[in-house]
């Protein structure tokens, strides 16, 4: 295979090495490794960014020692007050100007470096009282360390990119695997490649770093040209590098590549390339999430066979796989093997395991078996999310319909928990828990949460407070009624429905309250709703002085 490395115009290198008497040049503004120009040699650099802007405040003492001595030692001046920026332009002869990029110096990394603990950052501030001409590459190699420690990788780059000497192989790999943090893939390519170009052997972590840098990008072609080109140089390809590949072929939806490597590595034999469980998730993650759970399965049986114990994600990428597939019953069978088991090589679910297979539940409507992974999520220690408990609470309160003894317990509890998390339930399940306490006998309570509903501005439903009126009236508490009628018509404005008003007038009629009754009506009539007198005998109507 032609080599895959060749000298290019890499735009990260340094410039080339300087000799002792020669004086730093400034670099281009695009920072390329090109021949400088002629016209450019006498240029002198910019003055660099004082580096008081870096350092005003010394967090420790040993540090302010160390920026005093930086302020006599001719590399840069403590300014009071707020430091003149540097000059970038230079004026032309011609009257123009023409900007010019400062040169980053090291003493311009201070900045990050000095958040490091103070063991990590002593030897590299005290490379930063010299000049920059006395720095070595290894001494370059040390900032360059500590900023991607630091986690300053822009400024780690920007330094390798200013170097005034020639770069060692510790100077590029630190470059590539902040550009790789960076998630600049092609970036770290070209320096991989200039790397290589120059001599320099990369490591399997450069290598790898690039790999999976590039696959995470979709860029799975390149990637396979960095594994070819690291067999090339005799380093052999780890299952991490596959691992990466194989995500990155998931990734950009190529899982029929993904499976034959996935057999392929199985058929291998290496020690170095032996699929791990990780490899097994990453390809059953893959096909799980385009609704190919079948397959997965068997990918998951294979693992077993392999005599591999399947980790956390591999369940909860097959769990969330049965749940996309819409079969929610199927996951939910596998999270209770999972709660069952006590072999050692099945883990227990986590709160990811409990969430996914929950909201598939809802969202099915199964709401028996949600309320049983809920009840598990409890003792397991784990807390479901507000959504999810408000959508529970909405279902276990339309099985107060069917069965309001045995649900209206488990719906009272789960909304209780639901407002004690500070999660504001919506109107609709407001609504819903006071039919449900209205139909399961506890009317005070169902009053009560109106009450509450009308307070904080909720939306009422019709058929709540009618369900809240007519549980009122079967207990011969017309009073009661009246109010809540009251509450729904002149605090919220709302117009009652027919059938409240006919539950209302029917009470009071076998009651014998023929004034209130006839307020009732009225009210009614002047709201436009007709009513019904089915209920009402022969004389209760002729009493009313309803039209026969």
């Amino acid at each position: 295979m032609a080599s895959l490395y060749h000298h290019s115009s890499f735009p990260l290198s340094p410039p080339h090495q300087l000799t002792a008497h020669e004086p730093p040049r400034a670099t281009l503004p695009s920072y390329r490794i090109s021949t400088l120009p002629s016209s450019h040699h006498g240029n002198t650099l910019p003055r660099p960014p004082s580096f008081a802007c870096h350092c005003k405040a010394p967090p420790r003492y040993i540090d302010a020692e160390l920026l005093r001595a930086l302020q006599s030692n001719g590399n840069g001046a403590l300014h009071h007050g707020d430091p003149s920026p540097p000059q970038l332009l230079n004026p032309g002869s011609d009257g123009t100007s023409n900007k010019r990029p400062p040169r980053l110096c090291a003493r311009d990394c201070a900045k990050r470096i000095m958040e490091l603990p103070v063991e990590e950052r002593v030897k590299v501030l005290d490379l930063l009282q010299r000049d920059d001409a006395a720095l070595t590459v290894s001494d370059y190699n040390d900032i360059l360390s500590a900023l991607a420690r630091a986690g300053d990788h822009a400024s780690a780059v920007s330094l390798f990119r200013a170097m005034p000497v020639a770069p060692d192989a510790h100077s590029f790999a630190t470059a590539v695997r902040c550009l790789c943090l960076q998630g600049a893939p092609d970036e770290a390519k070209l320096a991989l490649d200039e790397m290589v170009a120059r001599g320099f052997r990369p490591g399997a972590a450069t290598f790898s770093a690039v790999v999976g840098c590039l696959c995470k990008r979709g860029r799975v072609t390149r990637a396979m040209e960095v594994l070819d080109a690291m067999r090339a140089l005799g380093c052999e390809p780890t299952i991490r590098n596959y691992n990466s590949l194989l995500g990155g072929l998931c990734y950009v939806g190529r899982l029929e590549e993904a499976l034959d490597l996935l057999n392929n590595l199985k058929k291998g034999g290496s020690a170095m390339v032996t699929p791990d469980i990780y490899t097994f998730t990453i390809v059953l993650d893959g096909f799980c999430k385009v609704g190919r759970t079948e397959e997965a399965t068997d990918i998951f049986h294979d693992a077993i066979g392999m005599g591999l114990s399947p980790t956390i994600f591999t369940y909860n990428a097959l769990l969330n796989g049965h749940c996309k597939e819409g079969h929610p019953l199927r996951a939910f069978a596998l999270l209770m093997e999972m709660c069952g088991s006590e072999a050692a090589a099945r883990p227990r679910p986590d709160r990811i395991s409990f969430s996914i297979v929950l909201t598939a539940l809802l969202r099915a409507g199964e709401t028996a078996a949600a309320w049983q992974v809920y009840k598990r999520m409890e003792r397991a220690g784990f807390e479901a999310d507000g959504r999810a408990l408000d959508t529970l609470a909405r279902g276990l309160c339309r099985r107060c319909a069917a069965d309001a003894s045995a649900a209206l317990g488990d719906a009272r509890e789960v909304f209780g928990k639901l407002v004690a998390s500070g999660h504001e339930p919506v109107s609709y399940t407001y609504c819903l828990m006071a039919q449900a306490l209205a139909r399961g006998g506890e009317v005070d309570a169902a009053v009560a949460l109106l009450e509450e509903m009308v307070r904080r501005g909720y939306a009422l439903r019709k058929r709540a407070y009618t369900d809240v009126v007519r549980a009122l009236c079967d207990r011969a508490r017309a009073r009661d009624a009246m109010r809540v009628m009251v509450l729904v018509m002149i605090v919220r404005d709302f117009v009652p429905g027919r059938n409240a008003f006919d539950a209302l007038l029917g009470e009071l009629g076998r009651q014998g309250r023929w004034h209130d009754a006839m307020a009732v009506y009225a009210a009614a009539v002047k709201r436009g709703v007709v009513v019904s007198w089915k209920q009402l005998g022969m004389e209760q109507r002729l009493r009313l002085g309803v039209p026969q």
